[in-house]
């Protein structure tokens, strides 16, 4: 199968290298050393490239102002894809002290997914909840609503008269309306930090998944045509679905965990999932395993296996053969159910602040 990349749908990609000429992205490796406490997906090379992410770094180091923001689109439960992204604006505000955004993106669901604003509400606050358990300072950071933030959606407005029909059909093919004023929308959420009331005029880091880059390109044009900073970014790598295919995406739950998934849910579909072992036993242990295209080992290497001597092993075990998949697969699950459990305690008890921030009338 092909590359497939879809902002507003399921998307593969099987060769990254490609991506860095078209889209113009430069590889993350050169600036590592300038990153104070490299997060485990820096480290892993789960985050390959960026656009502009030096332009951040050197603001830090001059004690400039800078921005990153990102958000969610509170069509379902967080799930892993969604945890990335908000691991990285954590380590982003943590690390860096930074001014940091968060879009609920209820107007994007509205359209895309036909989901009520009503409805939204309930995931967002659920959602936010998940963002909190995570490590997100909401006190640090400005978190809102599509629909409730006027400056967004003035900028939306403002955008749509730099761009035509045909050039929207060019970016993302041909859609109804709805989705066109969607990506829009996301231009609004972007270039949202460099209002005044923001402080004003900053390089604003975004991560994304290579998919949305389609976004970030639009932006970049629009931002220069408005007299404001082209948007940066960093890219990751998608993390595949449970079966081994396309990325995990909300619209096939069943092939892929979620934050609210209960713990032994969670290890039935680990124990389900698809694996690089051989045919045998006896292939496995004389060939060996292969990690590299194992789900099981790429849950536990892009998301619950924080010690890199611990991840070492279970890949060197797995290839020496010395490790059964039956076997990994019961080591990963306890380590997800239990990493579950913890953060589903944590969540419970931010329940109420998440609601409290999703439903203000923060415009």
């Amino acid at each position: 199968m092909s590359d497939v990349l879809n902002p507003f749908g399921e998307s593969k990609i099987e060769n990254y290298d490609h991506l860095f000429k078209e889209f113009g992205l430069k590889p993350i490796d050169s600036l590592l050393s300038r990153l104070p406490n490299p997060h485990r997906l820096f480290r892993r090379k789960i985050i390959i490239a960026h656009r502009d992410l030096d332009k951040l770094l050197d603001a830090f180091e001059k004690n400039k102002k800078f921005a990153v923001m990102s958000g969610i689109k509170p069509s379902s439960a967080f799930h892993l894809g969604s945890k990335m992204v908000a691991e990285e604006i954590i380590y982003f505000q943590k690390e860096f002290k930074t001014q940091t955004h968060y879009s609920i993106a209820d107007l994007e669901s509205l359209v895309d997914n036909k989901i009520s604003l009503e409805e939204a509400e309930k995931n967002a606050i659920d959602n936010v909840a998940d963002l909190l358990a995570l490590g997100l300072d909401a006190k640090k950071t400005f978190i809102y609503r599509q629909s409730q933030q006027q400056d967004v959606k003035n900028m939306a407005f403002e955008a749509s008269n730099h761009v035509t029909n045909n050039m929207l059909k060019a970016i993302y093919g041909k859609q109804h309306t709805g989705i066109y004023f969607a990506a829009l929308t996301q231009v609004g959420d972007i270039l949202l930090p460099q209002l005044p009331k923001f402080t004003g005029k900053k390089i604003v880091v975004v991560p994304v998944g290579f998919d949305q880059d389609p976004h970030m390109r639009l932006t970049r044009d629009i931002s220069k045509k408005i007299n404001l900073i082209p948007p940066g970014s960093i890219y990751h790598k998608f993390m595949r679905n449970l079966s081994g295919g396309a990325k995990m995406s909300k619209r096939d739950p069943s092939s892929m965990l979620t934050m609210n998934d209960q713990p032994h849910v969670a290890k039935k579909k680990i124990m389900r999932s698809f694996t690089g072992g051989r045919e045998t036993a006896e292939e496995q242990k004389n060939q060996g395993g292969r990690p590299e295209i194992c789900m099981v080992f790429e849950l536990a290497n892009f998301h619950f296996v924080e010690d890199d001597k611990l991840l070492k092993e279970i890949f060197s075990t797995c290839k020496s053969g010395a490790r059964t998949c039956g076997e990994c697969k019961a080591q990963v699950a306890d380590i997800v159910a239990k990493a579950l459990e913890s953060h589903q305690l944590k969540k419970q008890k931010l329940v109420g602040k998440a609601k409290e921030i999703v439903c203000r009338q923060n415009l």
